[in-house]
């Protein structure tokens, strides 16, 4: 025969369930932000080295025009 379950155990079974359903909602949106965070690194990372790509070539034209003048 089933064990009778109090009201006051099934609050607790209900805020426990709340609980696991909040910690995996939260898991998701963290997992989430990981994701976006990698890929704005990469992105920032890319922004850089075309940056430097760009600064030595303005560098070099920049010599380039003052030694012919």
């Amino acid at each position: 025969m089933p064990r009778h379950i109090s009201d006051s155990e099934r609050l607790v079974i209900a805020k426990l369930n709340r609980t696991e359903t909040e910690l995996k909602q939260a898991r998701e949106t963290i997992e989430q932000y990981a994701r976006q965070l990698k890929t704005q690194t990469a992105y920032i990372t890319e922004l850089k080295d075309a940056n430097k790509m760009l600064a030595a070539q303005v560098n070099f034209l920049v010599r380039k025009q003052v030694s012919h003048a």
